[in-house]
């Protein structure tokens, strides 16, 4: 038997969105993660794109938004999702983690002030979580551990 590729968790995710300022202006401004430089082209690329990191690890970038204009980005509404709704494609959505329910509370507070609606908290095994939206459409978590 083989010896286990000893992975280390996800480098970064490479994601489209049609307005990266709208982008960071969410996961920066509202998420509070940190918002890497802007960059112009690179290699074969010629649209911005930047790097936001969900907290401070430096061995991954996180998510890796590439501007495109005309990127169509399916939308579900938050009722459609609650009634069991799936995104067509193959990026379903992103979770981040939290460290407990505080840290949760104060993130549903702070996407509240900010207009994004926000499901009820729900529990999937030894955690507890709440999905919400970025503003292309694209589902995201919250995620921390449950207390029992």
């Amino acid at each position: 038997m083989s010896q286990p590729i000893p992975w280390e968790g996800f480098h970064h995710i490479a994601l489209v969105t049609p307005d990266l300022d709208a982008t960071i202006a969410l996961y920066g401004g509202v998420l509070g993660m940190q918002v890497g430089e802007i960059r112009v082209g690179g290699g074969v690329l010629p649209q911005r794109h930047c790097f936001i990191r969900p907290g401070d690890s430096v061995q991954t970038w996180g998510l890796h938004f590439f501007e495109n204009p005309s990127a169509q980005i399916h939308r579900l509404t938050m009722e459609q999702l609650q009634q069991g709704g799936f995104i067509p494609g193959a990026l379903q959505h992103i979770a981040f983690s939290l460290p407990d329910a505080r840290a949760a509370e104060a993130l549903r507070q702070r996407l509240r002030e900010h207009g994004v609606e926000v499901t009820p908290t729900g529990t999937i095994g030894p955690i507890q979580n709440m999905l919400f939206f970025d503003p292309h459409g694209i589902l995201l978590e919250a995620t921390w551990p449950r207390v029992e």
